[in-house]
């Protein structure tokens, strides 16, 4: 296991990773069930997030 790949992939699952590293973790992803299991988790995490809406503070 790479540590340093592993430690990528909350970066990857919102699209943040630049080019280089994008490419080295995607490199990685097929042979690591771990890693796309993290980044399936977080994707839907990231979307139910997104279908938030803020709302203000009471007076």
């Amino acid at each position: 296991m790479n540590d340093e790949l592993h430690a990528l992939s909350g970066a990857y699952a919102v699209h943040a990773l630049p080019y280089g590293e994008r490419a080295r973790f995607e490199a990685h992803l097929p042979g690591c069930p771990a890693c796309a299991a993290e980044i399936r988790h977080l994707r839907e995490t990231a979307a139910r997030l997104a279908e938030t809406a803020a709302e203000p503070p009471p007076p």
